[in-house]
């Protein structure tokens, strides 16, 4: 979004849908399209939705208020709405929530994202050069934030063989 009007500078590919703003299979000339370039993004989320993006956005550090909590002018849709600063304006990216009670929904979001920052802070501070240590440290982050029992670096050749470049976890054999 551009910051100063709110209006569209672009979206994904899939934004009408996840927004529940499909266009009609018969266009009527009165109604115009709801998500185009230069759209308030205002408009697309509920009146107190819109009120949080604007202070949001009027803040020195937008990602430290990240998750907001936002709802869908449509479909009433909840959200988590994680906002960045670029060079031409503020990057919303909307993560559906997956149930309507926020305080336990913005708790989860919340320790994951701290958890992801941790995790991208440790990545960013390891010494330059060295592949395999960054591999193990990946694989060893990705187990961290997902809770997987085992994960895989792996690396496709162009004759799609491959190799494991790093893995961490139990392998568990079960004999009968």
């Amino acid at each position: 979004m551009e910051e100063s009007t709110f209006g569209v500078i672009a979206y994904s590919e899939n934004a009408r849908d996840l927004l529940n703003l499909m266009p009609q299979s018969v266009p009527v000339l009165e109604r115009r399209e709801i998500l185009t370039i230069g759209t308030d993004v205002r408009m697309l989320f509920t009146p107190s939705s819109s009120t949080l993006l604007e202070k949001a956005f009027r803040a020195r550090e937008i990602t430290l208020l990240n998750p907001i909590w936002i709802h869908s002018r449509v479909s009433g849709q909840p959200f988590y709405a994680i906002l960045h600063r670029i060079d031409v304006g503020v990057v919303i990216d909307l993560e559906p929530a997956r149930t309507e009670d926020q305080t336990l929904s913005i708790a989860g979001a919340v320790q994951s994202q701290k958890l992801a920052v941790r995790e991208i802070s440790q990545l960013q501070s390891l010494p330059g050069g060295d592949i395999k240590l960054l591999c193990d440290m990946v694989v060893e982050s990705v187990r961290e934030l997902t809770g997987y029992d085992r994960v895989m670096e792996y690396k496709f050749h162009e004759d799609e063989h491959g190799e494991v470049l790093a893995e961490v976890g139990e392998l568990e054999l079960i004999l009968t």
